[in-house]
């Protein structure tokens, strides 16, 4: 019987012991899974006030390694959408969204609403600087639904905050200002700096100098009394050098316009460095340096061609990918339309009049869309010829910015010529912008103010520095070109 005792107490022991040490592994594990959290929340927020999106990257991936071998999938969910969020100051925008793609496969298994908020908000980032707005503020409408859930106050006021801020900025892009006001007005319960530059650039627009430096002040004053990230500092500078051109301190303004450069220079924030380089050249052109404005009106332009041709393209993949989802759908529609064919033969003749109400309803809305295509085409058409007209009127006033802005409007015209005959000079070029806005030649003598024999003569040299043919019309050529 003592034996026996014995035995078991020793039995008792080992089970005890090896109690222990999974309780101590349990607990050190479920300690790295805390770290991972703290640190991909709070180590995130201070990489993001500095501006340092690189190392947020970086880290990012680092955690994510950790959360894979622990298999935390919240850890992995968020580690995505941090690293997607970040590509987008880099313009990365196709490989941000297939970070979020990752992330959103995994959450179709895990619901919750804090990671749900986080990747709607990232696309609808996404689609806001693809220019694709509409499809931005329906992501922002998710992500608001799943904000609104969200049970600790100072993270659901937060994240309602920044849908509000940024589809406040696709609103002011679609001209629907009564959603833009809206959406300030519930800004101002927590602002920051972006929300009053940008009223400051609705009262530039106006010519409201003093309103406009009253918010740009108001902006400042952010900087002192909230934990601001770095792009915020980088954004009020910019906005006090423009301030300071309207007042014509242009000295002034290209001080601060390089220290804004130099921020966003170091965070590759090339959206933002495209603004500076924009009022740089305007700076430089009140001081009446033109090597200078050309300097940088350069590179502007190519900064401007990079990030456009970059967001067209990933907008041609979101455009596909949006259409194959809708065909999906389409044919899943059509699967379950002929299920409810079935049980209509079995359930009632109620069910058809059902149906025929649906179809009604799917006719008005396809005449809606139609009708709101039509509307779209009309408005591009009517913006075209805002633009011509405006072509034509820095013409008429002779006023040298014309070339500047008829390169903005016809890049891949400009680049063409400049590239196949670099050797044209900046009267050629000017002489087929006239013949591309389809001037004749009485006008282009007019607005020249030079003589008909003139203008032929010009167009005589230029066809043959060219090389073009005979045959070939010359006009036509300059059009289809």
């Amino acid at each position: 019987m003592n034996s026996t005792l014995f035995i078991g107490m020793i039995y008792f022991r080992k089970v005890l012991f090896l109690g222990i040490i999974f309780s101590f592994l349990e607990y050190k594990s479920q300690s790295k899974i805390h770290d991972i959290d703290s640190l991909q929340t709070e180590g995130f927020g201070k990489l993001l006030k500095n501006g340092d999106f690189k190392k947020i990257i970086l880290q990012e991936r680092k955690y994510l390694e950790v959360a894979r071998k622990k298999n935390y999938k919240k850890g992995e969910i968020r580690g995505n959408i941090n690293i997607a969020y970040a590509l987008t100051v880099f313009k990365k925008n196709k490989t941000s969204l297939d970070f979020l793609e990752i992330a959103k496969k995994e959450l179709d298994k895990d619901q919750d609403n804090n990671l749900l908020e986080y990747l709607y908000f990232v696309y609808g980032v996404n689609y806001n600087l693809l220019h694709m707005h509409s499809q931005a503020i329906r992501s922002f409408d998710v992500a608001f639904e799943y904000a609104q859930r969200i049970e600790d106050k100072k993270t659901r006021e937060k994240r309602l905050y920044n849908i509000y801020d940024w589809k406040r900025n696709s609103f002011q892009v679609l001209g629907m200002m009564d959603s833009v006001y809206s959406n300030e007005k519930k800004c101002m319960q927590s602002p920051m700096p972006m929300l009053f530059i940008t009223i400051a650039n609705r009262h530039f627009q106006n010519q409201n100098i003093d309103s406009a430096e009253f918010f740009i002040n108001k902006a400042n004053d952010l900087l002192f009394v909230k934990e601001i990230p770095i792009e915020g500092k980088a954004n009020v500078l910019r906005a006090f050098g423009k301030l300071n051109i309207k007042k014509k301190h242009y000295d002034k303004a290209l001080n601060y316009l390089f220290n804004s450069l130099k921020i966003t220079s170091k965070a590759n924030l090339r959206k933002r460095n495209l603004e500076s380089y924009e009022l740089i050249s305007e700076a430089y052109k009140g001081l009446n340096d033109k090597e200078k404005e050309q300097e940088f009106v350069l590179k502007y332009s190519q900064l401007r061609d990079s990030l456009r041709t970059e967001e067209e393209t990933v907008t041609n993949i979101v455009i596909e990918k949006i259409l194959d989802e809708e065909l999906k759908k389409e044919k899943g529609n059509k699967y379950y339309f002929y299920y409810i064919i079935i049980s209509i033969l079995v359930m009632s003749i109620v069910a058809i009049y059902l149906i025929r109400d649906e179809l009604k309803k799917r006719e008005k809305l396809k005449d809606f869309l139609i009708d709101q295509k039509v509307q779209e085409s009309q408005e591009l058409r009517k913006k075209l010829s805002n633009v011509h007209d405006e072509l034509i009127q820095l013409v008429k006033n002779s006023d040298p910015s014309f070339m500047n802005r008829f390169r903005e409007l016809y890049p891949e015209f400009c680049n063409n010529l400049t590239s196949k005959y670099n050797h044209l000079t900046l009267n050629d070029l000017r002489l087929c912008a006239f013949i591309k806005l389809n001037f004749s030649n009485k006008q282009i003598a007019d607005y020249d103010h030079i003589s008909l024999r003139t203008v032929e003569s010009k167009k005589y040299r230029l066809r043959k520095k060219l090389e073009l043919p005979k045959e070939i019309d010359f006009n036509k050529w300059i059009l289809e070109h």
